[in-house]
């Protein structure tokens, strides 16, 4: 694949994450536990199912591989972790905080470059990467509470983008391996949904049919299973800087969300936290757009 057709899957997988907030809203009546439990294991279905109806997407051998295993596993687990970050923020109504988060990890994507790979920070981009600091750091003191659901998804994921450039193993079975280290979790997960009086899969409880609910939550594993497929195709084939970039489409999909469809408030902490952010990444935008047109000149 190449770097244009890694950005494109780039682009399509941050448009389908921006507008999933709807999705996981719609399953607001279910515990965040539950959606979480739930996600993990299906997802493991769906990929095993894929990899079972091709002998090229075989992973088994990844699980006689220590070096894929562990590369894989840690991945899974920073992967799940995010699910069960951005499942609470959501139907929580914190979808601004969680567009926050997603905001900010660009800019530690390309510390992840710096770090990992041995890209270059340019000037522009401690600026940026500053700026975005700064304005973190503003919300926290003026709104008066940390935003560690913004923080802890910012790490995460691009902890998680930055293993999967340095695995660069095949989307399909590498993520087929990632969800089955954790699919015990998940089953261990569920099968506790079972014991407790508010579960909701193949129950009466919640404003939707049982089979109505069993279904959005089985579909979930289809809906985390394919943008991770298009993302990691992204970071095999494109630079982790221009993936980065094209992260701005999702946390501003989900922004518009919550502030124009759930009516979550919009402060004048966020404002100058997002403003400062935002001057970050155009900075940094600007920057790589001036690159390219220099280089096409040459």
């Amino acid at each position: 694949m190449s770097p244009r057709q890694g950005l494109i899957c780039a682009v399509v997988c941050y448009a389908i994450w921006g507008v999933l907030p709807v999705y996981w809203k719609a399953l607001s009546f279910v515990s965040s536990f539950e959606i979480f439990a739930h996600r993990m294991f299906w997802s493991f279905v769906l990929m095993a199912l894929i990899c079972a109806c091709s002998r090229r997407l075989d992973p088994r051998p990844y699980f006689h591989d220590r070096r894929a295993l562990t590369l894989l596993g840690a991945a899974g687990v920073l992967v799940a972790s995010t699910w069960g970050v951005y499942i609470y923020a959501v139907n929580s109504a914190h979808i601004v905080e969680a567009s926050l988060g997603y905001y900010v990890n660009p800019l530690l994507s390309i510390f992840a470059g710096v770090i990992l790979f041995r890209e270059k920070l340019t000037p522009v981009q401690k600026i940026a990467a500053g700026l975005a600091a700064a304005g973190v750091i503003y919300f926290a003191v003026d709104f008066g509470t940390f935003p560690w659901i913004s923080v802890a998804l910012a790490v995460l994921f691009s902890t998680y983008g930055a293993l999967k450039k340095k695995g660069g193993y095949p989307a399909v079975p590498a993520l087929a391996v990632e969800t089955a280290l954790v699919a015990p979790l998940a089953v261990i997960f569920i099968i506790y949904t079972f014991t407790r009086p508010e579960r909701v899969f193949l129950t009466a409880l919640g404003p939707w049919p049982p089979w109505g609910a069993a279904a959005g939550l089985i579909c979930g594993g289809a809906v985390t299973a394919l943008p991770l497929l298009l993302f990691a195709r992204a970071a095999n084939a494109a630079p982790l800087s221009a993936i980065g970039f094209a992260q701005y489409l999702s946390p501003t999909i989900s922004l518009l969300i919550g502030v124009i469809v759930y009516g979550e408030p919009f402060t004048q902490a966020h404002l100058i936290c997002f403003a400062l952010i935002w001057a970050g990444l155009l900075l940094v935008s600007g920057e790589g757009l001036l690159l390219r047109v220099i280089t096409s000149k040459e």
